[in-house]
């Protein structure tokens, strides 16, 4: 799980599994881990790095074994007929891929020294993002809005909603409406009111966020709905319209196609939601906790997506998995700045006999 990486012009080594982090002055210290790909003694670390004596060798590895980057096996060969397991390779280590170890313990306090938090790095450098997007085109469609007073009296209790939420793959022959849509996204995610602070703007939606800050965004891939035409759009939660991104392309039927296999491949999607991230909304107030926040706000999302479906009697879905770099290729945006980061799908119910 150890891994060398560059800090400010030195190496530095760190590992998921300690708090212990090894900086290197020259290069024969990365030399010496980069043998270590294999298992090595001192005396064979010592014949293939110049200038390295075997005291040296066995010193270094010492040190490396000390501070929990190396394990026991790949610090001296045993032979074929001995089989010694390194702790990586029993439960529970064996289970954790090096990106997911690596993710968690640097999103959290205990294994590190960096800066975590509302740390606000980018205050006099860099303005804040608008708390909104703009509108993307001047294609406009306007949404219908539900009656929240009506809505009060008439919608399922929370507990039914909760008791009875599903994911659904099976959709009715009629698809979804434009009014379902409408009202749909009107009860999970416009803006209810938009805030100015000194720390540029903040806001008030219908799901939680972090510092008020809502860096997500919903873009609906429509395959069919009753009154809108196919294509990709973006959700604007102030003004409560979608904006037409593109018609139908070959890259927006990919994107249903990928959530569609992901699914179990049942009913074709009708409605498609990517969720993305404006990036620069979180980081440039949180540090080391900003990303791991950002999944945390998805999940939010979908289980508000989850509980107004189940209320409105339609077919709601989340999906483990997308594709980034295809939603890029479809929208033009900038990967670093805005990319997607879940997808959910949303249907009509099938009609019971």
């Amino acid at each position: 799980f150890a891994y060398l990486h560059q800090v400010e012009g030195e190496m530095v080594l760190e590992s998921p599994l300690t708090k212990s982090k090894i900086k290197f002055s020259d290069w024969l210290g990365p030399a010496l881990v980069s043998q270590l790909s294999q298992p090595q003694t001192a005396a064979s670390l010592s014949q293939e790095i110049p200038g390295i004596t075997e005291e040296i060798a066995q010193q270094f590895l010492s040190l490396l074994f000390a501070a929990q980057m190396l394990s026991a096996s790949f610090a001296s060969p045993v032979e074929e007929d001995e089989k010694v397991e390194s702790e990586e390779a029993t439960p529970p280590l064996v289970f954790w891929e090096f990106h997911d170890l690596l993710f968690h313990s640097r999103s959290r306090l205990g294994r590190h020294n960096n800066p975590l938090g509302a740390i606000f790095p980018y205050v006099g450098k860099i303005d804040p993002l608008p708390g909104v997007k703009p509108l993307m085109t001047d294609v406009v469609i306007p949404l219908a809005k539900p009656n929240l007073e009506e809505l009060n009296q008439t919608d399922m209790p929370l507990s039914q909603a909760l008791e009875t939420r599903r994911s659904i793959r099976r959709y009715g022959e009629t698809p979804i409406t434009l009014e379902q849509l409408g009202q749909f996204l009107y009860r999970c995610a416009r803006v209810k009111k938009l805030f100015d602070t000194e720390r540029g703007e903040v806001s008030n939606r219908p799901y939680p966020g972090g510092g008020a800050i809502y860096e997500l965004e919903i873009y609906p891939v429509v395959n069919a709905c009753q009154g809108l035409e196919q294509g990709l759009y973006h959700y604007h939660p102030l003004d409560h319209v979608l904006c037409q991104v593109s018609q139908w392309t070959a890259e927006t039927e990919a994107l249903v196609q990928d959530v569609w296999f992901a699914s179990a491949q049942h009913d074709q999607p009708q409605v498609v939601f990517v969720i993305t991230a404006r990036f620069g909304r979180m980081f440039w107030k949180y540090q080391s906790m900003a990303y791991a926040t950002i999944l945390k706000h998805v999940g939010v999302m979908y289980q508000t997506f989850y509980l107004v479906a189940t209320s409105m009697n339609l077919a709601p879905c989340g999906i483990g998995s997308g594709n980034s770099d295809l939603f890029q290729k479809a929208t033009g945006i900038d990967y670093y700045e805005e990319s997607s980061v879940g997808e959910f799908m949303l249907a009509s119910v099938p009609v019971k006999d």
